[in-house]
Formats: C-alpha cells, structure tokens, sequence
C-alpha cells in the first residue's frame, strides 16, 4: 500500500534513542553521538516538531548533552511547557574508574513559543526551543570489576505510561532503569519518577539484581493504579514479573522483597542447544494478562511475535504466534502503542518492527476488553522497504489519548506518528490518520488501511442484510406461519439453512470443543494444544474434583512420533478404552524421560513448566514400551 504521510530529518551525529513528547506528541527528542573524542561527532539531544508534516523538518532545538559519552538512553515527563528528559550517558572512563559514573541526567525542555507576526520582523522559519541541562546523579551499584567499570553504561529506561486522559490531572509514574556490559553484575534499578534527580536512597524503590552473566534486554511497566504496578523485563531466554507497591507521599515500598516471578522460559530445540533458541529482543504490556514479546531466530532465520497470557499463579504460555515475512531474517527493534479504549475496555494495539534489511514493518491486534480478556489475531497493516539508508536503531510512537471535544461537536483528525532512527544520522517519520470506529459520540479510534476500512464497510452492509432477513424469518413464525408472505422475499434455500443457524458465539463453542474438548466421541485430535491448555480448560480449581476430566496422550510410532490427545468424562472410559493407558506417576523414570523428550518437541510441555502438571495425565504406548493396565493404576 502507499505510504502515509512521511517526514525526514537529519542530525549531525548518529542516532542511538528517541521518545515523543507525552503533552504534545509531534514533537520528538532524540539523541547520540560519537563517544569521548571519536573524530569530532558531538554528543547531542536534538528536538524536533513534526506537526506540519512536511516533507522536511527542521530542528527547534538543540544542546551538547556531554564531552564524556553518547546518550543511550532517553525517556520523559511532561511539564506546563515542555519536558523533562531523563538520559544515559556516562561520565568518563577516568571517573567511572574511580565509581564516580554519573550515568543518569536530567535536561528540561522548553517547546518554541508561537510566532507573532510583524510587518517590520521577519518570521523565523523555524521557532526554536530550549535544552537546559538539569541534574546527573548515579542510581547504579559501582561494579567491581574493572573492566565492568569502563564499559558499563544504562542501556535502558523506561517509565510507566502516562496519564491516557490528556485533559486529566498528571498521574504518580515510576521508572525503571537497566545496566549493560556489567560483566557478572548488572541490576534494575526501580526508582520513582517524580523529581529531575532521583536521589540514590529516598527515591530508589527497589534494585533487582541479575544472575552472573544475565543482562536485560527490555523492559516495560503497566500502570495498574493506586501505586500498583507490574514490571515485566525480559533476558533473552527468560521473562519476568515483578509487583511493585510504592507510597509516593511517604515514598516507602510496599511491595515484597522475594514477589519477582519467572512467568515464561523459552523452550529449548529438539538437541537443546542453548544457542539454536530463540531469543528474546523486546517486550510490551498489551493488557494486565497478555504480554508481547519480540523473538529473533538463531542465525537470522526469522522474526516471530509472540503472546504469552499470563496467570494469577504459575508460568505464563504462548498462546498465539505471528511469524514476520520471509525477508525479516532478523529484528532490531519493536514499540507498540495502545489506541483509547471503549466502555467495555476494548482497544487496539499498534505494532512496528524495524528489521536489519531496513525495512519496517506495522501490524495491528485487537484487545476485546475485561470481560473477554482475549485478544485478536495480528492483523498486517503495512510494510514500508529501505526506510533509511544504514542501520535503523530506535523505534518508537508517539502516545495516544482520547480526544475532547465540546458538547456537540465532533472531534478533528487524529494522528498517530511512527518514528524510527538510523546509524546514519537520519530520522523517518510516518503520520497515520486514525478512524473512529463508529459515528457515535466519543467511539474509540482505530488505524485502519483503506482496503481494511472498505471490507468492514462490505462487511456492515452484510450484516444488516442477514439481520433483516432473521428478522423476516422470525415474524413468519408469528404472523405468516404458512411461509406464503416470506417465500417471497426470501429463497427457500436461504429458508432452510437459516434454520440449521447457530449463534456465532455456540458455533465458537462448538469448534472450540471438538478439537480441545474431545468427549471420547470424536475423533482422535493430533495434539497442537498444550497441556497447560487443556488442565486449564478440564480442571479449573472451582470445579469439583469429580467432575475433572480425564486426559490421554498417545504415540503413535507409525506416523513420524505424531502425539496425539483425548478427553474424556472421566478415569473410568479411559479404563474402558485404554487398558494400556498409565498415569505420569507410574511411569518408570526411563518412561518419564522419555515422555518429557516427546512433550518437549512436540512443543506440548517446557521443563520450566514443571512435571507437576504432569501428575494425573493418562499416558499410552511410547516406541513399543507397554504400560500396566489403566485398571491396575486407578486401583
């Protein structure tokens, strides 16, 4: 599809971070550099407004942001009249030797101030801004390594949302910072994000450690309220939860010391070589159940998007996969938004991934609100080549708010702009209008492409017709029971079909049951479902126990090691069916083993899941091995 509308611009210095503004989001900050003394390229924070969407764009403000280091990492607070900024950037190597690195700075930005025009003054063609440099401090623990000092440096910062009511009273945010190069000693450090210098003790809520060699990838924050909120970070084989409580008025945490869960461990390959997994590159809350991660394949062999849904207790699981085109070998960034949301919580989420082939691709999936708590499938937007001409480094949107209007009068256009960044000193831009999902008051908004906008227009159209065709077909049960005035209108096909209609949420129901719900009746279902799924389904912890249902896993050696699964009323129609069925605690251990290995390929069970969900689950044949009697095990 054609592009949208799109703005370029330049710096004089490579691009390492970049964040829009949270009060008014055309305008973004971003920065870089060349390092302490690289051939002359300066350190810099540079600002731009892209509110015109000119083809170009001009800077409208700009500060050399230090002579020590580059600036990793930038995030911001809004302000009456501009931003506080919140950057990474080192001190030099010879104060980081003596634990005096002090990484986290604080700039204020002041946006331009609108031209007045004069017949006697010449209108500047861009109005500028201000950078003042505000603070710098430390947050992290000194390593003790040396070679740890000279190369660690915050590479991560991320800040819960802000306020989703742009009109509204600011909310208390937090924000949460990752260290890199560390050696053995990297940490998250959690700290309240109310002042321009966090002090090192009041203001630091929590410091979370990491294992020898472990190092954070991302990290993200949700926002839960009343000072709840949930860290997420991901290694790149492992990801985390952790809880954090926080008083901002008598700034004391709440929260325990041992909440921190892992909720997801990538599952090792059939050889488990730790190096063929996938790993992990990004995360993204996308509502208080379901997280977004961004996998790159080993080797540069592809990108997939994947959904882990999480639990009140125990580890999450991937529940939907989404595998990138062919020509994303390999991903280096990711950024989604959340669009506003209806009364019933329903939103979308946007997505954009930038890949090493420069090319960038957006996908979009629906949140169906609390009462569902489920999620569409990923819906492909658009994907835009060569966007720059090196390396891209930073990916990022702008944030969205409901839009007011006054009473009585419809709300303007409403833009979402897109903004990546390159090695190569350049800036990309893309603004795309976004469409109200209804004519009615206050509906939540949606980024549409114009072919998906002109299916669901087909779509209500098609709808309308079926609906006034139940309707007929339901009066002639009333006042035209011989059909005399409905055959008319309706073909007596169409007639006899409607009949055998079910509701589109039972026929859901009824699909989802034949191929996860197997009663004993149907078919044998090759197993793509994981046993997480189907103990979450068969014996949730409110039914009782009586009334679980019995699961069995076979092998069949004759069909390349497919396995296969049952569900039935209970233990007695496995005894019935299945004489040579035997529960996961009777197996030998040589059994188990080998049982584990077949679930793991499968894709059906991950060791960090634990055998516990094992316990109970009927187990087959397996390569010729006979069990005991299913009768002598229940007995």
């Amino acid at each position: 599809m054609s592009r949208p509308t799109v703005s370029k611009a330049k710096t004089s210095y490579p691009i390492y971070s970049a964040t829009f503004a949270n009060s008014k989001p055309s305008y973004l900050v971003v920065g870089g550099g060349g390092g302490a003394g690289r051939h002359g390229v300066k350190n810099k924070i540079t600002v731009f407004d892209f509110s015109s969407r000119a083809p170009t764009v001009e800077s409208c403000a700009e500060i050399e942001a230090s002579e020590d280091d580059s600036v990793q990492s930038l995030a911001n607070l809004a302000t009456k009249d501009g931003l506080i900024l919140y950057a990474g950037i080192n001190s030099s190597e010879e104060d980081r030797l003596k634990d005096k690195n002090e990484h986290f700075r604080a700039f204020e930005v002041q946006f331009p101030k609108a031209n007045k025009r004069a017949s006697n003054v010449q209108e500047e063609k861009t109005p500028q801004g201000k950078i003042t440099f505000l603070s710098k401090t430390s947050l992290f623990t000194n390593p003790t390594d040396a070679n740890a000092k000279r190369e660690a440096y915050q590479r991560v910062i991320r800040l819960s949302p802000p306020q989703r009511n742009a009109t509204g009273p600011p909310n208390k945010r937090i924000g949460a910072i990752a260290s890199s190069l560390a050696g053995n000693e990297n940490e998250v450090v959690v700290f309240s994000a109310t002042t321009n210098r966090p002090d090192n003790v009041k203001d630091i809520i929590q410091r979370v450690p990491l294992s020898k060699g472990q190092e954070v990838e991302d990290i993200d924050i949700l926002d839960e309220g009343n000072g709840l909120f949930q860290l997420a970070y991901c290694l790149p084989g492992d990801v985390f939860v952790q809880p954090v409580l926080y008083d901002f008025g008598k700034k004391k945490n709440l929260s325990k010391s041992d909440s921190r869960r892992k909720v997801y461990a990538v599952p090792f390959p059939n050889n488990y070589d730790k190096k063929t997994r996938p790993k992990i590159r990004c995360i993204r809350w996308l509502s208080p159940s379901h997280i977004l991660l961004l996998a790159n394949k080993h080797n540069r062999t592809g990108v997939e998007l994947w959904i882990l849904r999480l639990y009140d207790d125990g580890a999450g699981h991937i529940i939907l996969k989404k595998t990138l085109p062919k020509h994303v070998k390999a991903s280096v960034g990711m950024d989604a938004v959340l669009l506003d949301a209806d009364s019933d919580g329903a939103y979308q989420a946007v997505v954009a991934v930038t890949s090493i082939d420069v090319s960038l691709t957006v996908l979009t999936i629906d949140y169906h609100g609390q009462t569902r708590n489920s999620l569409s499938r990923f819906h492909a937007f658009a994907t835009y080549h060569n966007v720059h001409e090196l390396q891209m480094t930073k990916v990022v949107f702008s944030p969205f708010f409901k839009p007011e209007a006054a009473p009585g009068k419809s709300p303007g256009p409403q833009y979402l702009r897109l903004a990546t960044t390159s090695l190569g000193n350049s800036i990309d831009v893309e603004t795309f209008e976004l469409q109200p999902i209804s004519k009615k008051p206050k509906s939540r908004y949606l980024l549409q492409s114009a072919r998906s906008l002109a299916v669901t227009n087909t779509a209500k159209y098609i709808v309308i017709a079926v609906i006034i065709g139940a309707i007929a077909l339901i009066l002639q049960g009333f006042i035209d029971p011989e059909g005399s005035l409905t055959k008319s209108i309706i073909p007596s096909g169409l007639q006899n079909a409607a009949s055998g209609l079910k509701p589109p949420g039972q026929v859901i129901d009824d699909t989802r049951n034949a191929a996860l719900l197997n009663d004993g009746n149907s078919p044998v279902v090759k197993a793509s479902q994981r046993l997480l799924d189907l103990l979450h389904l068969h014996r949730h912890p409110e039914r009782p126990r009586a009334e679980h249902k019995a699961i069995v896993v076979h092998h069949d050696p004759d069909n390349d090691g497919a396995l296969s699964t049952e569900v039935h009323q209970g233990e007695e129609d496995v005894v019935k069916k299945h004489t040579d069925a035997k529960k996961w605690e009777q197996l030998s251990h040589g059994e188990q083993k080998k049982w584990k290995e077949r679930l793991s390929s499968a894709g059906l069970w991950a060791a960090a899941e634990g055998e516990t969900i094992l316990k109970g689950i009927f187990f087959g044949q397996l390569g010729g091995i006979v069990g005991h009697a299913a009768a002598a095990v229940i007995g």
